[in-house]
């Protein structure tokens, strides 16, 4: 078992406190670590998605911070950051990779590490001499191999123990379904492999954060908590009665269920789940509970182009917008709730809680504001549309 403690041979307070103040240079490392470790490793290409980047220059971060720590502390315990690459190991060994891609891209960082914290150092009019960087090549040797070894215990025990086995096929099996245009022959192997029963539909659910209280999870849920941003397959979320079963499963956590799509498409979904929990984290869309996707499609729909829909409402919501802040919203949702029952006043009354009278009034109102588009069905659908995505944002601003 890897140990909780890195040892590194650290003399002098001074080079301990030059590492104190360095580590405020960590976050800008990072980021150039990342550029330069896509650059020159084939099999990390992918990070070029935006998340991915954010998550890896994330622990390209906290690898590097620790260092320094450890530098400026040599007691410090390495617990969390020993397993965070024992983990990675494992996870490499998941994907079907070896150990050198994960050897070479720390190998890069360290590199681009030392290089910049050598500039910023001389930079301040620090110490940089030949014994103060032979300590510091030294201390990042014995860093950079105690990585290395809890990744490659990682690694092992993922290849030679049979339940991870069966772990590496079932995250296969969950990084294909969200691949584009996977096979489905292939799909339906990986399925039998682990024995997933093959359904029918499927949907994804995305999260902000891997959920910290998991608790049990249905059989044929597939899990990602491996992936840089983490999320669920679910079966069938929008068959009879699954809705009230995923949402007492992910009572808690604030997380977006994609729309059902054959199992092949799961791709589809969790992009839809994401853009969803995007509108989530912005306050666009509500943030308490469990969102599911298909009851937000007009949004949805609207944000893929977040300028002109802001262009539309100007355009088309601007005799609303003329009516002072503080009854603007009543009269959005009277007018929604309008189309909702073809303009019955009765029961848009019972939509909205409120006499029918007041309904009758507004109703009056809107007329006035609006005039023959009102009376004209083919311009209800683009309202009605504009008028959801105009009162989420409005009720953001509000709040």
């Amino acid at each position: 078992m890897t140990s909780t403690h890195i040892e590194l041979q650290v003399t002098g307070k001074d080079l301990a406190d030059r590492c104190t103040v360095m580590r405020r240079y960590v976050p800008e490392i990072a980021t150039e670590a990342v550029a330069e470790i896509m650059r020159q490793v084939p099999e990390y290409a992918y990070f070029h998605d935006p998340r991915a980047v954010e998550v890896m220059e994330q622990a390209n971060a906290w690898t590097i911070d620790h260092f320094l720590a450890l530098m400026a502390t040599p007691s410090l315990p390495s617990t969390d950051i020993l397993k965070f690459w024992r983990d990675l190991g494992f996870g490499e060994a998941c994907e079907g990779r070896s150990l050198i891609p994960l050897q070479t891209s720390l190998r890069v960082g360290a590199g681009v590490a030392f290089r910049r914290l050598t500039e910023e150092a001389d930079g301040l009019g620090m110490d940089t001499s030949a014994t103060t960087m032979a300590q510091m090549t030294d201390a990042l040797f014995i860093y950079h191999n105690h990585l290395i070894a809890a990744a490659a215990e990682g690694h092992a025990a993922a290849s030679e123990d049979a339940g991870n086995r069966f772990e590496i096929s079932r995250r296969r099996l969950v990084d294909l379904l969200v691949s584009e245009k996977p096979a489905p022959g292939r799909i339906a192997e990986l399925a039998q492999e682990i024995r997933w029963p093959l359904p029918k539909s499927v949907g994804a659910v995305a999260f902000a954060q891997p959920p910290k209280d998991r608790g049990p999870l249905s059989p044929d849920v597939l899990t990602a908590f491996h992936a840089p941003e983490p999320f669920l397959i679910v079966v069938d979320p929008e068959g009879p009665g699954r809705r009230a079963v995923v949402e007492t499963m992910l009572k808690g956590e604030t997380s977006v269920v994609g729309p059902a799509v054959a199992p092949a498409e799961a791709a589809k979904s969790l992009r839809w789940a994401r853009q969803a929990l995007s509108l989530v984290q912005s306050g666009v869309l509500p943030a308490e509970g469990t969102v599911f996707a298909t009851d937000h499609l007009p949004i949805l729909m609207l944000m893929q182009d977040p300028d002109l829909a802001s262009r539309a409402i100007e355009r088309r919501l601007a005799p609303l917008l003329r009516v002072r802040p503080s009854g603007r919203v009543a009269l959005a949702e009277t007018l929604i709730a309008c189309f909702q029952s073809r303009f019955n006043a009765t029961e848009a009354a019972q939509r909205l809680h409120v006499h029918p009278q007041t309904v009758r009034y507004r109703v009056r109102n809107l007329q006035a504001l609006f005039g023959e588009t009102l009376d004209d069905p083919s311009q209800h659908l683009e309202l009605h549309m504009l008028l959801h995505l105009w009162l989420a944002t409005a009720r953001e601003n509000a709040s």
